[in-house]
Parts: structure tokens; sequence; C-alpha cells
């Protein structure tokens, strides 16, 4: 094969590594905006996404072009970029959308039986709350008279109003 030939062929390589990028790029947009994330997330996110990026292009230099930097290989992978902006990006959106909302179902079918329980749970506590809360007054009441009495300890100064 001529040189020419094989640098079309590094360039064609680099504009799908454009194109790989934005995929991922894409992944975390479409993250961001299926679940309200804050800012120090959004950091995070950038962060990762800029190291996977950096590998990524770091090793396909290495890989591809045996680590001799060329300058049309960053002008590839803007086009890259343009080329899925313009064409792919809405197609793939649409394809995490629903993947997020798929996992999102999901993770909320296999927690309904737990959301079941903590309701029971709460209507058990709600039915029982004014005898738990009655009951603990007491005890408390209790363990602050023999601090005070027996023990001669003051720390516990607990007040308590007694119904006639």
């Amino acid at each position: 094969m001529s040189l020419v030939t094989l640098q079309l062929l590094d360039f064609l390589e680099f504009v799908i590594i454009g194109i790989i990028i934005s995929i991922i790029f894409d992944f975390f947009r479409a993250y961001r905006s299926a679940r309200k994330t804050n800012n120090f997330m959004v950091l995070i996110q950038d962060i990762i996404y800029f190291f996977l990026v950096t590998i990524i292009i770091v090793f396909s230099i290495i890989n591809i072009l045996d680590s001799n930097l060329r300058g049309y290989i960053f002008f590839a992978i803007i086009l890259g970029i343009l080329v899925y902006i313009s064409i792919l990006s809405r197609f793939f959106l649409k394809i995490y959308d629903m993947f997020f909302k798929t996992i999102s179902f999901t993770i909320e079918l296999l927690l309904l039986p737990l959301k079941l329980f903590l309701q029971i749970i709460k209507k058990i506590y709600k039915f029982f709350e004014k005898y738990i809360k009655k009951c603990c007054k007491k005890f408390l009441y209790v363990l602050s008279f023999i601090c005070r009495k027996f023990l001669n300890i003051k720390f516990l100064n607990i007040k308590f109003k007694r119904r006639g």
C-alpha cells in the first residue's frame, strides 16, 4: 500500500474515534437529563469523561500511528465529532433515553416489595405510636428517678409532667 493510502486509512480511523468520543459524550448527556444531578456529580462525570477520552486518544495514537503524532488526526477527530452531531446524535439520544427509562423502571420494580414492606411498618408504627411514646416516657421517668435517688447523678435532668 502506498503512503497516501495508509494515511487516508489512519484519517478514517480517527474520524471513527471522534464518533466514539461523541457517543460517550451523549451517554453522559443522556444520563444527566434522565436523572437530576448536582454540580458535584457533573464535575465527577466530566472528570471521568476527560480520562476516558484521553485514554482512547492516547492508545489510538500509540496503536494506529505507532506513536507518531500527525497534525491531521485532530482534524479527523473534530470531523468525526461533527459528523456524529449532525447525523447520529438524535438517534443515540433516543436509544440512551429508552435505556435509562428501562433501567429506572427495572429498579423501581425490584424495589417495590421493599417499599411495600416499609409502608406496612410505617402503618404499624403509626397505629402503636402513642403507646410507644407513653412506654418510652415512663421508662425515661423511672430511669431518671433511679439516677437521682439511688445514684445521685444529676446529668439526666429530665422533667416530666405528671398527669393527675
